[in-house]
């Protein structure tokens, strides 16, 4: 079965919110909201969307500012953004579209505009290929779908943080990740506040016992996290 295409739609208003829910549901998308900056900061960071429904205005951070730090982040350059706004003045389009929106829609919008608008961003933008089920690299084999991990063909049993831990670093080889990201990908965002940066330290350390020799290819960052190098 197909996944559904999934959109993430981030706005101060629950009652934009359960429009946009109620609207994109019935053309089929599987979509996930957030009220602020900081829930959808942890919603990106467990799951890449193939589109992004950003308000010019939130809570706790400008729609343009949350706009370029996701732009920032490795894997998000090519994600497209449909920007919403109360405000219809000229100057904040512009500021919206250069911050890295790829579209502009202004509230109150009529349901029929927003699911053109939706289809056209996805159809210019193609679509990311499905998460593969299997992961691989230097010997090491992760089975997404059986949770089964694999060194050298020698089965590795690890607990499920360590499991998340392994995919998190094995889906982004090569680049730093912080404690923090690490919080929010594996414990999950409403739980990280409760999960001190020690937490990561001792499951890392006990995913290394696990893997052994291969282990020597998770590093530390000195006062900011872990790197895998493959």
């Amino acid at each position: 079965m197909t996944a559904k295409t999934f959109i993430l739609a981030i706005d101060d208003d629950m009652a934009v919110l359960e429009l946009l829910r109620d609207i994109l549901d019935e053309q089929g998308y599987s979509v996930k909201t957030a009220s602020s900056a900081f829930q959808a900061r942890g919603a990106l960071a467990k799951q890449l969307p193939d589109l992004i429904i950003l308000d010019r205005s939130l809570p706790d951070a400008e729609g343009v500012a949350l706009m370029r730090e996701i732009r920032a982040q490795s894997g998000y350059e090519n994600v497209p953004v449909l920007m919403l706004t109360g405000k219809g003045a000229t100057q904040d389009k512009v500021e919206g579209l250069s911050s890295g929106a790829d579209d502009y829609l202004t509230k109150p919008f009529a349901a029929s505009e927003l699911i053109a608008r939706v289809a056209v961003l996805l159809r210019r933008n193609r679509l990311p290929p499905a998460l593969p089920q299997v992961l691989e690299a230097a010997g090491l084999k992760i089975d997404l779908v059986r949770h089964e991990v694999e060194v050298q063909k020698r089965r590795v049993d690890l607990r499920p943080k360590e499991f998340e831990l392994l995919v998190a670093f094995m889906e982004r080889p090569g680049h730093v990740l912080s404690r923090q990201f690490l919080i929010e990908r594996v414990w999950g965002i409403g739980k990280n506040l409760e999960i001190s940066t020690k937490s990561v330290d001792v499951t890392i350390s006990r995913l290394r016992v696990a893997l052994g020799s291969w282990a020597k290819r998770i590093t530390s960052v000195e006062t900011y996290g872990y790197r895998l190098d493959v």
